[in-house]
């Protein structure tokens, strides 16, 4: 067998572990979340999540002019808009980086969701029945900040040849995770956070093996080795969405922009890593021989040792605190 087919294998077996276990969050991803009600009689009430990151307590959210402040515990927001109710917009100050979703509740009007981006300082609080805009954007940050699924994209990348057969091997990537994406989107599967975050880590290992032998797998190896680590990966993804929230009446769209946005993070990733691997390519052709087999495999080198020490740290946080 293989290294790709052994990856694809072990892939495949992580996926179905995860089916049986308990449900949690998975792969970690923490936005501020502002969750709005309003009454029937004008009254506002709310609550701030932040981050644990120091520099989200700098966020600060003002209400309307209309709206008066109520006495409330910290955290917590209370305040009395009137028989017109809350309209206008929010003030924002202090989103630096991150995002801000704010979750509004109109008595009679149900639920819409709004994302703040990072140097927003508005959101206006007018009815939206569509999906949010942020949606595609945040599904770009996602996969462009998440090293480990760049980092398989990466390897991929380097791995399976010629171009044709790549793209085919990305396109099951994309399938697979898109699949499982939208099923624990959805609430149809579990999202057990440690063992998703292992299995995706010893997904690396096995990939950067196939790249330190370089074994070239066929068009039906990388079809399989992708498509199985797209179903691991694609949980991976829904700790996003987890976190955020799909708008009711809208779940759909705003799911498709995510995996847009996911998808176009993935192909920009795909193209600089071959521009890349082309300037080395040609920088290597012009070392003596004996220099070039250490340096072609520094990438294997590399891919290996983060994902070994991921795959230990997160078999340890199997064991760590909830």
């Amino acid at each position: 067998m293989s290294a790709a087919s052994r990856l694809a294998a072990a892939a495949l077996t992580c996926a179905a572990l995860l089916l049986a276990a308990p449900a949690a969050r998975a792969h970690e991803f923490r936005p501020a979340v502002l969750v709005l009600e309003e009454t029937a009689d004008g009254r506002l009430e709310g609550r701030l999540e932040l981050p644990p990151e120091p520099d989200a307590r700098e966020l600060v959210v003002e209400l309307p002019p209309g709206c008066r402040a109520l006495p409330a515990a910290p955290g917590r927001l209370r305040a009395d808009c009137g028989s017109g109710g809350l309209h206008g917009s929010l003030r924002v100050t202090g989103l630096e980086r991150g995002e801000l979703i704010v979750r509004l509740r109109r008595h009679g009007a149900g639920l819409s969701t709004m994302v703040l981006r990072p140097g927003q300082t508005t959101a206006p609080l007018t009815p939206d029945p569509g999906p949010p805009p942020g949606y595609l954007a945040l599904g770009v940050e996602h996969i462009l900040g998440g090293a480990d699924h760049l980092l398989f994209v990466a390897g991929l990348t380097l791995l399976v040849r010629p171009a044709l057969r790549l793209a085919g091997a990305l396109t099951a990537f994309t399938a697979a995770h898109s699949l499982t994406l939208a099923l624990a989107a959805l609430g149809l599967l579990a999202l057990p956070q440690p063992p998703v975050e292992a299995c995706i880590a010893v997904s690396l290992v096995l990939l950067a093996r196939a790249l330190a032998r370089d074994e070239r797998p066929s068009a039906g190896a990388a079809w399989r080795l992708a498509g199985a680590c797209g179903l691991l990966h694609g949980l991976g993804f829904a700790g996003a969405l987890a976190e955020i929230g799909l708008p009711p009446g809208a779940a759909v769209p705003a799911l498709l922009a995510f995996n847009a946005g996911v998808e176009l993070g993935q192909l920009l990733a795909a193209v600089v890593v071959l521009a890349l691997a082309a300037l080395a390519r040609a920088a290597l052709a012009a070392l003596p021989a004996r220099a070039r087999v250490p340096l072609r495999a520094l990438p294997a080198l590399a891919l290996g040792g983060v994902a070994v020490a991921w795959t230990v740290e997160r078999v340890l946080a199997f064991w760590s605190p909830a």
